[in-house]
């Protein structure tokens, strides 16, 4: 199982991830003792869940599961900007923009990489994920969160629950 903890208070996410792992989890000095890969994924060493976190407009959301997890939240905006549209392919115009957009991000801090180094080797097509033009090795999950589009993307395919705070 993988719960999101949300919240649409003003809050640092940070600082809402300690909260969320001290109040649930049992891991006291959280904050303290976070700590981040090379590109920014938090972790901790030795404890028993694996997390991720993302906020977009007003939310802040924590994904947390016993598996590595990689989550995404992008407030639903009119349109892209034109840029960001002209660096997909032609398939990948005709696909939900924040559906594609919070696949390839959930699926980037889930394998705790580099957006710059993976983006241009992902590519998303009827519904599915491709690294380098073979199927992405993990289970998407998308929903959609206040006015944001959200996408999970773990190693197995888990029930999502959700809990806000």
């Amino acid at each position: 199982m993988i719960c999101v903890y949300y919240t649409t208070e003003k809050t640092e996410s940070r600082a809402f991830l300690a909260r969320v792992l001290e109040e649930f989890y049992g891991i006291r000095d959280a904050a303290r003792r976070l700590q981040f890969n090379l590109h920014g994924k938090p972790y901790l060493k030795d404890a028993p869940v694996r997390f991720n976190l993302s906020h977009s407009g007003a939310l802040t959301a924590v994904a947390a599961g016993r598996h590595q997890v990689g989550i995404d939240v992008q407030q639903r905006t009119p349109r892209p900007h034109d840029a960001i549209l002209a660096r997909l392919t032609p398939a990948e115009r005709e696909e939900d923009f924040f559906r594609l957009w919070t696949a390839k991000e959930a699926y980037v801090k889930y394998r705790g990489g580099s957006l710059a180094a993976m983006l241009p080797r992902l590519a998303f097509e009827d519904g599915t994920l491709f690294e380098d033009g073979t199927p992405a090795p993990a289970h998407l999950f998308f929903g959609e969160l206040e006015d944001c589009a959200l996408c999970i993307c773990s190693e197995k395919e888990e029930n999502i629950v959700y809990r806000p705070l």
